[in-house]
């Protein structure tokens, strides 16, 4: 697992020694992938001296955690640390303001900047990495939006009685082939987009990532329908009665990834060089996503089709905001990695690296003149 430090006060004496250890690898080489050291004053060139050289170390300055307003500190979080959400550990090292004893409460200036601090950062830190079957369900509004929950309780009342029993299975994204048309293919958008993209602009040509740095960065499982449809069999077999009512994280590895590392690699597989987004931002950008690009050039689109005899079919990315065509490559933009360790207890050990799964994807979408 990745780890990315977020040092708060990092030119105090504690704050600089603890950077100090990060940048020293401690407590072994490989732990930490990246540090970003905050400050309300910049460093000088001169101070930086002193920390070993290190292109893992962010230097950000300017965060009054005191006498900055919550929505303000909010916007700086936003603006010059985009991948906050990837930060693993926190570590609150401001000096506070000596207390005045006067004050009715001579510590509520200190307190003040941990309550903005802690309630900004919780935005992104809601539950333990990776996610387990034990965590509870998500509270309203955004429970509301799935039926699972619902389903599960049924089948749970329903069959509470019954001899045969019964296990759910919850993948991360699914990524699959089906020979229709179908909405919730994530695989199709990325697909038809690189497709057009190198038939517009030809084999080795730079292509960014369409999507959020947000979302470049967040790490997830992607999960093979293979890999799924092998673990449902696999636990529809078991004799064990005590995975009635069960439910199972399936992914084609427990080893998350995130489109900084498969967007080159999926690339390279249409003759594209993969290459970082343009823009900064956490959720958004200006490069048209998928479904946008396609709609932008339709003419060359139609003339791809007729050329290799494609379905032709639409493209339409997948979306929880019907307003927003672009939403799965710059919302989805917080970790949010599986664990397998229930799944791999009832000894199911199988996994495929998650290349494979894409690859495997498009390959029968080639076959099945989806794409060329």
């Amino acid at each position: 697992m990745t780890r990315h430090a977020l040092v708060l006060g990092a030119s105090g004496i504690s704050g600089w020694a603890l950077t100090n250890q990060l940048l020293r690898n401690y407590p072994r080489p490989g732990v930490w992938s990246q540090i970003t050291a905050l400050s309300r004053k910049p460093m000088s060139e001169e101070e930086c001296l002193h920390w070993p050289k290190d292109e893992r170390l962010r230097l950000v300055s300017e965060f009054d955690v005191h006498n900055d307003p919550e929505e303000v500190l909010k916007r700086k979080f936003k603006e010059k640390i985009p991948d906050v959400n990837t930060v693993t550990q926190v570590y609150y090292l401001v000096h506070d303001p000596p207390p005045n004893p006067n004050d009715k409460d001579p510590h509520a200036i200190s307190l003040n900047a941990l309550r903005k601090t802690v309630t900004i950062l919780d935005m992104d830190f809601k539950h333990p990495l990776p996610l387990s079957e034990s965590l509870p369900q998500f509270p309203p509004p955004f429970g509301d939006v799935f039926a699972f929950s619902r389903l599960s309780r049924f089948m749970e009342e329903f069959s509470a009685d019954k001899a045969w029993k019964w296990c759910e299975g919850r993948p991360g994204d699914i990524i699959g082939f089906v020979p229709r048309l179908n909405v919730y293919n994530a695989v199709y958008p990325v697909a038809a987009y690189l497709s057009l993209y190198v038939y517009i602009n030809g084999r080795e040509a730079e292509c960014p990532f369409p999507g959020s740095f947000g979302v470049w960065k967040a790490l997830s499982n992607d999960s093979g329908a293979d890999m799924i449809a092998k673990a449902a069999i696999h636990l529809s077999l078991l004799p064990d009665p005590a995975i009635k009512g069960q439910g199972f994280n399936l992914a084609s590895s427990e080893t998350p990834w995130s489109w900084d590392i498969k967007w080159p690699a999926i690339c390279s597989w249409f003759g594209l060089v993969g290459t970082p987004q343009l823009d900064k931002w956490k959720d958004r950008t200006e490069s048209m996503g998928p479904q946008e690009y396609v709609e932008a050039h339709k003419s060359e689109w139609n003339r791809m089709a007729e050329e290799y005899g494609l379905k032709g079919w639409t493209v339409i990315s997948p979306t929880m905001d019907p307003s927003d065509k672009n939403w799965a490559l710059t919302k989805l933009n917080a970790d949010a990695p599986l664990s397998l360790q229930k799944l791999k207890s009832t000894g199911f050990s199988e996994e495929e690296d998650p290349k494979v799964s894409w690859f495997t994807a498009l390959e029968r979408m080639r076959i099945a003149k989806v794409i060329p």
